[in-house]
């Protein structure tokens, strides 16, 4: 049977791949009176905050299926009242960057303060806390974290034309691109074209066929190349480019400076 104590944010959802990291900082934090539910990965999550209202959510970043990032994602747009605390292994500026402009109110890189965590949870308005907002990210720093955390996520991207495509990375590795009738590299860069727009990770599904054999690194060299040269004709897309098919997601906007 699960505790309870009289605090603001006593339920809490843990979500991690790791089972020592779920049974260590469960077992401090149920020890501190706090009722924890706890899964190991991004999907088991979305159907346990779909049942039970909790009030903070404690996630990883790197999960195989949906990860940390759509999970917070999802959150904000199905249960905008959870406060999100992001802990990971693999911190970097541009990971801490990005969950904080998803809204987490707390970045940790493991191994985790518990203590830390307890004041955070208790407190309902930590002064050095982060806010925001799913708004103004680059698409192509997102993808570039994908690459560097060697993380596998499916992207959705539309542009504020209407234009769409989509991106299949995984293991560091664009495994295949598609942006309208277009294919493989060509649709990539296509992608990282759009002069703003949106984005979504989506639950992931295995490409019909891998279409890019190309290094991840020298893909992203040159669409920074083929960004700059379109800053500089003043245009945004290369003539080549054709408006692709419609999607259903629930998107996040970003503008490319």
């Amino acid at each position: 049977m699960k505790t309870t104590v009289e605090t603001a944010y006593a339920r809490l959802l843990l979500v991690d791949d790791d089972p020592d990291v779920v049974w260590g900082i469960g077992k401090y934090l149920m020890r501190r009176g706090f009722e924890v539910t706890t899964c190991g990965d991004g999907t088991e999550a979305v159907e346990l905050l779909s049942k039970t209202a909790f009030e903070v959510l404690l996630t990883d970043i790197q999960m195989p299926g949906l990860n940390g990032l759509a999970l917070i994602e999802w959150v904000n747009q199905h249960c905008p009242g959870v406060r999100v605390v992001v802990m990971t292994a693999f911190g970097s500026p541009t990971v801490q960057e990005v969950v904080r402009r998803k809204g987490a109110v707390l970045y940790l890189e493991k191994p985790v303060d518990p203590d830390l965590l307890v004041q955070v949870i208790e407190n309902r308005e930590p002064r050095d806390s982060f806010s925001g907002v799913v708004d103004d990210i680059d698409l192509f720093d997102y993808v570039q974290l994908l690459m560097v955390t060697n993380r596998q996520a499916l992207l959705e991207v539309v542009s504020t034309q209407g234009e769409r495509g989509r991106l299949f990375i995984e293991g560091g590795q664009v495994r295949h691109a598609e942006c309208g009738e277009e294919q493989g590299e060509s649709a990539f860069f296509r992608c990282l074209s759009f002069n703003g727009g949106r984005f979504a990770n989506v639950p992931w599904r295995e490409p019909e066929s891998d279409t890019i054999a190309r290094r991840g690194d020298h893909l992203l060299m040159d669409a920074a190349r083929l960004k700059d040269e379109l800053a500089h004709e003043g245009s945004a897309r290369p003539p080549s480019l054709v408006p692709p098919s419609g999607l259903e997601f629930d998107d996040i906007e970003w503008q490319i400076p």
